[in-house]
């Protein structure tokens, strides 16, 4: 099985050339699957049009929202169009409609292997333990004049309308992965998810506002759940901006993000596309 991989490709910042790039490099891979791992755009008319153009590339498509995907202006969460909403009707909605299978709403078996993912959530569990920072700048997501704007545009609200706390949003989102590994009868499987998973994958920076924002980069439950199933053979992930592609004992743990154009060190869109995606054979 070849598997073309990609993730955080941010069409509402980065312009229609590098969706045009991905179609191109994708029809080039000839993949088995593609599998898109979030951060795809806020807006629903771009999150579509990058699945109609992708979905034609491979025999299948599979996809996991990013946190950019579930973000909506905080006063359309009166009108239940909050990250909840987005995250269990509007897209995989879309994903029926374009014909992409929404590992969020579902594991998905193709042949022996099975894909199970989630969007995810962070936990706080890969903050820098070292640095001085009170309680409350992590549940604000403000520190040193920089917010983190998920907890503007993010609102997961509970069964009585109020704002679900990140720990409490990652823990469900946790649960729903146990389920999907625990139901899923493959003998081997990919796990895809758009928060980290694991800690090795970080990227370090010694400043200390990148030293506040790894907080909400990952999940390491989400990692804790890939390591004690056996059957978990490679995972897929996003969000960091940073690629890497670790062996983590029996696991090979892949991140292939595109990222911002300011992050791309003066490359094109075709370079940048070229240096970030990831083509693996199982």
């Amino acid at each position: 099985m070849r598997i073309f991989a990609t993730s955080d490709i941010h069409l509402d910042k980065n312009g229609p050339e590098v969706l045009d790039e991905l179609v191109r490099q994708a029809r080039a891979a000839s993949p088995d699957v593609l599998v898109l791992a979030g951060d795809v755009a806020t807006s629903p008319t771009q999150l579509l049009e990058a699945f109609l153009a992708l979905r034609p590339c491979a025999a299948e498509m599979v996809y996991v929202a990013g946190n950019h995907d579930v973000w909506n202006h905080p006063d359309r969460a009166s009108l239940g169009q909050h990250a909840w909403w987005r995250l269990d009707q509007l897209l995989p909605a879309m994903c029926t409609e374009a014909g992409v299978r929404c590992l969020d709403n579902a594991p998905f078996l193709l042949g022996d292997i099975g894909f199970v993912g989630t969007l995810g959530w962070y936990d706080l569990s890969m903050r820098d333990p070292e640095l001085d920072v009170p309680e409350g700048a992590y549940e604000r997501g403000e520190f040193g004049g920089l917010r983190w704007m998920d907890h503007v545009y993010a609102v997961f609200p509970d069964e009585f309308g109020r704002r679900m706390s990140a720990l409490a949003v990652a823990e469900r989102l946790r649960a729903r992965l146990a389920g999907q590994l625990s139901s899923c009868g493959a003998p081997r499987i990919v796990g895809v998810t758009h928060m980290v998973p694991f800690q090795e994958q970080l990227l370090r920076k010694p400043h200390p506002g990148w030293r506040f924002c790894q907080a909400f980069i990952g999940h390491a439950g989400l990692g804790e759940l890939f390591r004690a199933d056996p059957r978990v053979e490679l995972t897929l992930a996003g969000h960091t901006h940073h690629g890497s592609d670790l062996q983590l004992g029996r696991l090979r743990a892949v991140c292939a993000p595109l990222g911002y154009r300011g992050e791309w060190s003066g490359q094109t869109a075709a370079e940048a596309v070229a240096r970030t995606t990831k083509v693996i054979d199982l």
